[in-house]
């Protein structure tokens, strides 16, 4: 299950892409420039629990105040396990936050930092665990353990990366196209 992540730490070694140390990031990163969970139609779920009740496959169980989700069933796809507490949930972005930061939203406006980390385009219901492993961390340093999902996760945060126009440096854009002829390559 881990070939993938032997797979891309080769790419990057070959390709003799630069990964970035956390002592390289800018000190001003702080989470707390990206907002938090908002609640854009003000129907008392914020992005989280809206994010929740769309992926649910089953019914889901609100709160008692209705604004939040408490059980349902999820497939990770990061993992392809079942769940059906939310508690054991993350919402991943898929292109975190801190990297995001590190290849250029650093520049961007509250307001697009702010849609950046509620995209659903960015979004993934996840075990916890397996979130908290991921961290920082971009596509050429961590892949997920499912290897049936390694071609969608690359393809996707390399499409997000696009869609928001953050600067990737052309050898670290090389390794990760490289990366996805790689993960996609039965696809």
């Amino acid at each position: 299950m881990r070939f993938f992540a032997n797979v891309t730490l080769l790419v990057a070694t070959l390709l003799a892409v630069p990964v970035m140390s956390f002592a390289q990031v800018s000190s001003e990163y702080d989470r707390d420039h990206f907002g938090g969970w908002v609640d854009t139609d003000r129907d008392c779920l914020n992005t989280r629990h809206e994010l929740l009740a769309l992926l649910s496959t089953g019914p889901v169980m609100m709160s008692e105040n209705g604004c939040g989700v408490m059980r349902g069933r999820w497939l990770d796809p990061y993992t392809d396990a079942i769940f059906t507490d939310s508690s054991d949930l993350d919402i991943d972005h898929l292109v975190p936050l801190h990297w995001a930061w590190m290849h250029g939203a650093w520049a961007w406006s509250d307001t697009v930092r702010s849609d950046f980390a509620n995209d659903p385009r960015n979004l993934f219901a996840v075990d916890d665990g397996t979130n908290r492993e991921k961290g920082a961390k971009g596509p050429l340093e961590w892949l997920p353990p499912s290897v049936d999902f390694a071609c969608q996760y690359a393809s996707r945060f390399w499409r997000v990366v696009l869609i928001y126009g953050l600067v990737v440096e052309e050898p670290e854009a090389k390794a990760m196209q490289q990366q996805r002829a790689v993960v996609c390559e039965d696809g």
